[in-house]
């Protein structure tokens, strides 16, 4: 919904402004999707509206898929301009759900293991279109099973950094009180090392949460996997870490999509443990290993003994480090298969 869009209409047609005020509340505390669930509004303003605005949200459920084991509820949204993107619902603890949302329509960063990257980059996602993708999850949610989201994330389609001002006017909507209201510590957002957002980031939301997919630790490797970090090698990205550890004192979470015969050595953790240790101490790091999920290329996932292997070896290292489970890869809704189709 785009708030100063409609408040412009209103100043036109003079209309009161505590209307502003209805829809507001309605859209972002009660998550209506549509105009005629405004009840607050009179009949003709809600028709006058429809026909100005078109659509309350910026975003049209194209298809919504759920996987077997109803964990994860995967949307493909249409946008006004016909591109598609998607968003998933992850049921990650009892009654706690978090939300995956994409930033922009495709990738430009192109990661070797990931469905997004194949498609190029279209265009970046206004603030608009990623609220709205909040409001209609949310909806989603409190008539399926009454529940809240929980936490948000913005790990799905896109790099976030590289469509910066977007996402962080979607973080101010999302974490104002006066609108949706989601606390910041329960906001995060993942990038795959662009420097300059990741300084951004720290100055403006010290209270998110930042994760950094990392994948290689040397730049050799890394560069075939993540292109932009020829851009910004690890060096660099090590610098901005280590200045946002010191601005915010928040731990960073390190993403690690775990390829079979590619990354998975019993060398890497070693590699992974010298090059985090050069960033600060293993206290302010949590790293997530990530089995690689199936996008049509030519990599595999490691078998589940290796993968604990490789979290034992960084343990004995010292470093905290979960095995991610994967939910909705059956819907190709898990880390790394967004695509919006």
């Amino acid at each position: 919904m785009n708030l100063v869009r409609i408040e412009n209409f209103f100043k036109e047609n003079s209309i009161p402004a505590f209307r502003l005020n209805q829809i507001r509340d309605a859209v972002y505390k009660q998550y209506a999707t549509d105009w005629e669930e405004i009840k607050t509004l009179p009949a003709d303003l809600r028709a006058s509206l429809a026909e100005k605005e078109g659509r309350l949200l910026s975003i049209s459920p194209e298809e919504i898929l759920v996987s077997q084991n109803h964990d994860a509820i995967k949307f493909c949204f249409r946008l006004r301009d016909g591109h598609k993107i998607e968003g998933v619902l992850m049921n990650i603890l009892p009654e706690k759900w978090a939300l995956c949302l994409s930033t922009q329509v495709g990738c430009a960063v192109r990661c070797a293991f990931c469905a997004t990257g194949k498609r190029g980059l279209r265009r970046n996602l206004s603030p608009e279109e990623i609220t709205d993708q909040f409001i209609f999850a949310a909806d989603h949610l409190k008539k399926l099973n009454g529940c809240k989201i929980h936490s948000v994330v913005f790990m799905g389609m896109g790099e976030p950094f590289l469509n910066y001002n977007s996402v962080a006017e979607a973080i101010r909507i999302i974490t104002s009180p006066e609108l949706i209201g989601l606390g910041r510590r329960h906001v995060s957002v993942s990038t795959s090392g662009h420097v300059p957002g990741i300084r951004a980031f720290a100055k403006e939301f010290p209270q998110c949460n930042l994760a950094f997919s990392l994948h290689a630790a040397d730049d050799v490797l890394r560069t075939d996997l993540v292109p932009l970090n020829a851009r910004y090698p690890l060096s660099q990205v090590a610098k901005a870490l280590q200045d946002y550890i010191a601005a915010t004192h928040r731990k960073v979470f390190i993403e690690y999509v775990m390829l079979d015969g590619v990354n998975s050595s019993r060398s890497m953790p070693d590699k992974i443990n010298d090059y985090l240790r050069t960033i600060s101490a293993p206290k302010y790091f949590t790293i997530n290993l990530i089995p690689y999920n199936r996008t049509g290329g030519p990599f595999r996932a490691p078998a589940p003994e290796r993968m604990q292997i490789f979290q034992g070896l960084l343990q004995e290292l010292g470093w905290e480090v979960t095995i991610r489970k994967s939910l909705g890869d059956d819907i190709a809704g898990a880390c790394g298969q967004l695509a919006g189709r």
